[in-house]
């Protein structure tokens, strides 16, 4: 280097320019390399942060799941940290679920209790319940009665074609900026054309700017994971604070492929026809 040159980043680039080509660009190749390798790093740092898996959507044999909660438990085991089971409008599944989980910790896996309600104004996903909420009331009515008991409420797939809202009233999607959610579904990896309307639950949340989650709305194991809400931490109580302070992460791990189509056509088959039979024993029963 010139005597008296200073020695800053840009005097250092002025003085790469003036030597010769071939000198001029080992140096700036070098330079290069470490430029990669510190946005690297920077990004497993931000990785890092993120180091549990919770699948917050999943239904079980108790609504129209195709498995017993503990099935879904040791289905869980080595995928995830957390799972939630999220029953349409029931919680039984899920505290049987939570029961056999905290029986078997060599299994790693933290169940939250959660229910999916079917409110006048389309589906809420509640979590971290402590008794059932019941359904056929309004999204504000129902996400009071969440929060009284301590739970979460999510706003579920709220750009799904088929949300599940009652003749003259609003969905949830077109409410979100007028109730008190604690948190949007922004990948639900309910099917094929799944990508389209959590682009639009994302892009809409630019605005609202909730803490996102993802599930994958199993109705079997088989999708069990194949989208999670990344947290810091590793357990329930940790994903709440996450969820509380609004550091998740919605990420899919899943391509649907033509040779997966038979095998997704037969379960949403059988999920319809079970879905169908639990409203017809709720209508009887109710």
């Amino acid at each position: 280097m010139p005597r008296g040159a200073p020695d800053s980043l840009a005097a250092r680039h002025d003085f790469v320019t003036e030597t010769s080509p071939s000198k001029r660009y080992g140096i700036n190749a070098r330079r290069a390399c470490w430029d990669a390798m510190e946005h690297m790093l920077r990004r497993e740092r931000r990785r890092a942060i993120f180091t549990g898996r919770a699948d917050l959507h999943v239904h079980s044999l108790y609504s129209d799941g195709g498995q017993m909660p503990e099935v879904i438990v040791r289905a869980a085991s080595g995928r995830l940290d957390v799972v939630a089971i999220t029953d349409h409008d029931t919680v039984a599944g899920a505290l049987r679920a939570r029961d056999y989980a905290g029986e078997h910790p060599e299994l790693g896996v933290d169940v939250v209790v959660g229910e999916e309600i079917s409110t006048l104004n389309g589906h809420l996903l509640a979590l971290y319940l402590s008794e059932r909420v019941p359904p056929g009331l309004t999204a504000r009515d129902t996400i009071e009665l969440v929060h009284a008991q301590g739970g979460l409420a999510v706003a579920a797939h709220p750009f799904h074609p088929l949300r599940g809202v009652a003749r003259g009233y609003r969905s949830i999607g077109r409410l979100i900026p007028e109730l008190p959610l604690d948190a949007i579904e922004v990948v639900n990896n309910a099917g094929v054309f799944s990508r389209l309307y959590d682009a639009w639950a994302a892009l809409r949340n630019v605005e609202w700017m909730l803490p996102v989650t993802a599930g994958s709305d199993a109705h079997d194991v088989w999708y069990l994971g194949s989208a999670s809400t990344g947290f810091p931490g590793r357990d329930a109580p940790a994903l709440r604070r996450a969820l509380a302070t609004g550091r998740t992460r919605a990420q899919v791990d899943w391509s649907w492929t033509a040779a997966k189509m038979p095998r997704h056509v037969h379960i949403q088959s059988r999920s319809v026809l079970r879905f169908l039979t639990v409203c017809r024993q709720a209508r009887l029963t109710g």
